[in-house]
């Protein structure tokens, strides 16, 4: 070995492995996942405020008996139409039933129905979707060809139909507005499982004879959570929004069952006159799904890798 080669090496300081162990931890601090998904999530103030209104309209609904000034199914011919006042801060509806008590209560509707109806069609879509994506071949095509043939039909008219069948109420307008939501998740999930199920970790299992249950629910659906979780989120204020107009189209929740769609509907009559009768439930629609879509954009933004940053 030259001189020149010594004297290299002799320049090269020695750390003891324990020292470079505390290095190491100076320079790469553990990431608090919790705290960076908060942080990402409420990074825009609009997200923000969308969840503190999402948050105050979810206590208003739970507690509708106790906010609520007056019963809202209580009618009172004396006070038909009446103006707002001191009393009655929104005014009174063609019954004399208070205004401002009918949209409290009809927020605990309008979540009951989001909620369920979303529920619904994630669990249908999800699992067919599911084995879909993992059978492939035959199956997947006879799936995804029925999957396409239901979306080609309007949602308004597959709910009319399933409303039509089971008549009016709050389980049927949940399983026609489901019916129409649950092929959007077939075609998200079938396309999740099908990239998934090319990873490494998932052919490995396949090679150790694991079953197709196993690996499809245990190793799979777990990678496919975040875009399902944002895409029920998005998803809740389009189930409000049918929800809204099955009601107004009064095939939706039967009276006199406070929903704000039905509502609207019965205060589109006093349009010129009372125009407060259509206009505060519909504003009420406006911003439930303006709260869960500013919400759903920002999960969106939080389950996304490429979007979330680092934070130590």
């Amino acid at each position: 070995m030259d001189n020149s080669q010594v004297f290299y090496d002799s320049q090269i300081p020695v750390i003891p492995t324990d020292e470079f162990e505390v290095l190491e931890d100076e320079l790469l601090p553990p990431v608090n996942e919790i705290k960076r998904f908060f942080r990402v999530l409420f990074s825009r103030k609009i997200v923000l405020f969308a969840a503190i209104l999402l948050v105050a309209i979810i206590i208003i609904a739970v507690f509708a008996n106790a906010v609520a000034p007056f019963d809202p199914y209580t009618q009172n011919l004396k006070n038909v139409l009446q103006e707002p006042d001191g009393t009655h801060l929104l005014g009174t509806d063609a019954l004399g039933r208070d205004l401002l008590s009918r949209i409290i209560h009809g927020a605990r509707v309008a979540l009951l129905v989001g909620f369920f109806t979303v529920m619904v069609a994630a669990a249908v879509g999800t699992t067919i979707g599911l084995v879909a994506g993992f059978a492939g071949g035959a199956i997947q095509s006879v799936i995804m060809r029925i999957t396409d043939a239901i979306t080609s039909i309007p949602n308004l008219i597959i709910s009319l139909l399933i409303v039509g069948i089971l008549r009016a109420g709050v389980t049927s307008v949940v399983i026609a507005v489901a019916a129409g939501m649950f092929p959007g998740y077939i075609r998200m999930v079938n396309g999740q499982v099908m990239s998934v199920k090319q990873n490494d970790y998932v052919m490995a299992e396949r090679a150790m004879g694991a079953s197709w249950g196993r690996i499809a629910f245990k190793h799979i659906l777990p990678n496919c959570m975040s875009p399902i979780i944002v895409m029920m989120t998005m998803m809740l204020g389009g189930s409000i929004m049918a929800e809204a107009g099955l009601s107004y189209l009064g095939i939706g929740i039967t009276p006199p069952t406070a929903a704000w769609g039905a509502m609207c509907y019965d205060g589109y009559k006093y349009l010129m006159t009372r125009p407060l009768l259509s206009i505060a439930p519909g504003f009420a629609i406006m911003l439930l799904v303006f709260s869960f879509n500013m919400i759903g954009d920002g999960l969106r933004d939080a389950l996304d890798p490429r979007l979330r940053g680092t934070l130590n």
